[in-house]
């Protein structure tokens, strides 16, 4: 035998071969494991069942949209490995093999697993992995490059979401880097799922999309995924992106050996951007970088990684350069590239206003080769006549990085109250600013996108406002600058009640960002128990009345807000904030009173009751809080929900200011929520969903090019999504 000449991967393939490479920040990382001797002339050691851990969450809702945003386009597979890649031609290989794992004469796989054998997953691991490593003999017998790293099929555990709704461990296959002595959701390069039969492909589906869901969460380097179904003789192949799921068609693998085996290796002998790595991150002695606008940044740590596959997967790293010792942020975001003004633009647009994020650099992410891709690439292979309909509702995005010079912690980690409104107003000001003077709405308060940010010479954290990828221009509609009739954005549980109940009919309004700002301050009263995130203990936020506006229950929130009179409305703070709250209740109290009973909330009416109650507590020695007259509640007590509902008054169509009230119905029933659109793209009826997202807990997986070492909780990149507040979902609606 000829020696071998091993061909070095793109250097992202070195980031991701062992999970037990530290963090960078850390200061230490292990070895790069090297192809195990004598392979592939000896087979590699196979390793007992990978019990893969639970993700954070398993969300119903994400798993649901991306079925519903499934593609069928039968023949991508040639597209999505074509045969000009390969240094020797899937047909050359599969007629070698032919001595030893595939008969000719018979059309059949030797050694293929049967339908039902008890050890089905081993057989069809050791299966898969001898067919790969036969692919490597070839290679090496005709002296071609080899991949510097081996990959290797290994038996799986794992939690999945059925079709019936039930979450279960299920076995499976996961193809990873060769020399791993164990394997996590990060490590996952491909996901195999098995069933019995032809007619139980959609119950592997189901679980190959619940796979995909834990891959994105947990690898911040992806373009895509990639599932194998596996029935009896049968194959389909799922590939995941932000778009959806686009499927191949049913296929016999014995009779389709060339396809099948050309699957097999593109994900076993290309590089790494075929398995759906993002290979432009590169890694030297331990360290990952990425290059942005020419300039080169070290990666310090990963800050936040989104977690649901449909819509803009934001990721976040900490970064610095060079040249400089100064922090930056990195912000990965799928965008649409139809969408003008783009957010880089907006920022651009934005870069003389104080308090909001400064970009240092916009720019595209080229796919591997130099290729400009968005999530249309495989769709657009789409015959027939649904070609029109099936192109009309994708989303055309690309990976856009964008650069900026500050970051800051979240919200929620607040020093003191005073911070707390503070940040707040800063944020309101900046807001009435870019809307002032840029014509430009925010469209998504929330708390994700207001962070405190250090200031040089200040005693205390601005608010900074950040993430503009909703941001809309607004154009004069009488008195008012407005957004157009029926696009809509916000973020589930602070987006404004006549948008969530009346989405076709109206206007975004400066209002709708102030109502969605007192949302924000409302809702870290009830969720946390004082400053830095301590955690409320004493009480389930979601079993509180305020707990349904976390699942989007827009009747009840309208109900609240415009329906429920003075005392009412005390009470219902009463039960829903922390003691430790109690003294920003008459500032809640008089901005929800702007927002209710007046008919333009505008910046400049919410600055002002701002700088009335700081005045006031400025002017208090102790900050003591009101006396218990003045927030006690007078309303109903000790009622359950539906008999405190049925004494509200039905007035809160009459009491939204006016261009609402003639578009907005009466409103729902207690247990009613809101509709939405199952479409994901940034069209007009675009509704993305967001991940769940827990009361204090952070991230535990990070971008797996920087393996395995907990992102900071303490710190929020501008642009970053956080994962420890309260459930809420993403509505986006773009023109």
């Amino acid at each position: 035998m000829q020696s071998v000449e091993y061909a070095r991967d793109t250097p992202a393939d070195e980031t991701n071969q062992n999970s037990r490479v530290v963090h960078p920040a850390n200061q230490t990382t292990s070895s790069t494991p090297d192809i195990p001797v004598p392979y592939p002339h000896a087979p590699l050691a196979r390793l007992d069942i990978q019990v893969l851990p639970d993700p954070l969450s398993i969300d119903e809702d994400c798993i649901s949209e991306t079925e519903r945003a499934s593609v069928d386009v039968a023949g991508f597979l040639p597209t999505l490995y074509p045969k000009d890649m390969f240094a020797v031609h899937p047909n050359t290989v599969v007629n070698a093999m032919a001595t030893n794992l595939y008969d000719i004469e018979a059309r059949r796989w030797r050694e293929y697993p049967p339908s039902q054998p008890s050890e089905q997953e081993n057989a069809t691991a050791a299966f898969l992995d001898e067919l790969t490593r036969s692919a490597w003999r070839v290679y090496a017998a005709l002296e071609k490059k080899l991949p510097c790293f081996a990959r290797q099929w290994v038996v799986t555990r794992s939690t999945r979401v059925l079709l019936s709704g039930e979450s279960v461990q299920v076995p499976g296959i996961a193809l990873v880097y060769a020399g791993l002595k164990s394997v996590q959701w990060a490590d996952i390069l491909c996901d195999v799922q098995i069933v019995s039969s032809v007619e139980q492909m959609p119950e592997a589906l189901r679980r190959l999309t619940c796979g995909a869901a834990n891959v994105f969460a947990s690898q911040g380097d992806r373009f895509f995924h990639i599932g194998i179904a596996l029935a009896g003789d049968s194959f389909q192949v799922a590939y995941f992106d932000r778009a959806g799921r686009v499927l191949s068609g049913i296929r016999d693998a014995h009779r389709c050996c060339v396809l099948f085996t050309r699957v097999l290796m593109g994900l076993t002998m290309l590089d790494a951007s075929y398995c759906g790595k993002d290979t432009s991150l590169a890694s030297r002695g331990g360290q990952f970088f990425v290059t942005v606008g020419g300039l080169e940044y070290r990666i310090v740590e990963t800050l936040s990684i989104g977690k649901e596959i449909c819509g803009r997967g934001t990721v976040c790293w900490r970064c610095r350069r060079s040249d400089s010792d100064k922090d930056y942020v990195i912000k990965n975001i799928w965008a649409d590239k139809r969408q003008h003004p783009t957010e880089g633009d907006f920022l651009r647009m934005a870069s003389s206003i104080d308090g909001i994020a400064n970009l240092v650099c916009d720019e595209p992410v080229p796919w591997p080769h130099d290729e400009h891709r968005t999530t249309v690439w495989l769709r657009d292979l789409v015959q027939g006549p649904d070609r029109a309909d099936v192109l009309s509702g994708v989303p055309h995005l690309e990976l856009r990085r964008l650069v900026f010079d500050q970051y800051g912690k979240p919200l929620e980690e607040f020093a003191t109250k005073d911070e707390l409104i503070l940040a707040l107003r800063d944020a309101v000001e900046a807001h009435e600013q870019l809307y002032d003077t840029k014509d430009v709405l925010h469209c998504d308060i929330s708390d994700n996108n207001i962070v405190l940010c250090e200031v040089p010479g200040s005693s205390r954290r601005r608010g900074l406002l950040i993430d503009l990828d909703s941001a809309i221009v607004a154009k004069p509609d009488g008195e008012y600058k407005r957004g157009p009739i029926g696009r809509t954005a916000g973020t589930l549980p602070f987006t404004a009640c006549a948008i969530l109940l009346s989405p076709d009919t109206v206007a975004h309004s400066p209002w709708h960002d102030m109502e969605s700002f007192l949302y924000v301050l409302m809702i870290i009263c009830s969720s946390y128990a004082g400053p830095s995130s301590t955690p409320r203990n004493d009480v389930d936020v979601r079993s509180l009345k305020i707990g349904r506006w976390l699942d989007g229950n827009a009747g009840h929130k309208a109900r609240v807000m415009f329906g429920y009179d003075d005392d009412q409305f005390r009470g219902f703070l009463d039960e829903s904030f922390h003691p430790y709250f109690d003294d920003l209740k008459e500032l809640v109290f008089d901005l929800r009173t702007a927002i209710a009973r007046t008919k333009w909330a505008t910046d400049r009416v919410f600055l002002d009751i701002f700088d009335r109650h700081i005045r006031q507590r400025q002017s208090s020695d102790d900050h003591a809080a009101p006396p218990a007259s003045q927030c006690a509640a007078t309303g109903p007590s000790g009622k359950d929900d539906d008999s405190e509902e049925q004494d509200a008054p039905e007035r809160s169509a009459a009491d939204l200011p006016q261009d609402d009230r003639t578009a907005m119905p009466p409103p729902p029933t207690p247990r009613e929520k809101v509709s939405s659109s199952s479409s994901h793209a940034s069209d007009d009826s675009e509704v993305t969903l967001v991940e769940p997202r827990r009361l204090y807990q952070a991230t535990k997986e990070t971008c797996p090019v920087i393996a395995r070492s907990s992102p900071s909780p303490k710190r929020k990149a501008v642009g970053e999504q956080t994962t420890h507040s309260p459930k809420r979902q993403k509505v986006d609606h773009v023109d």
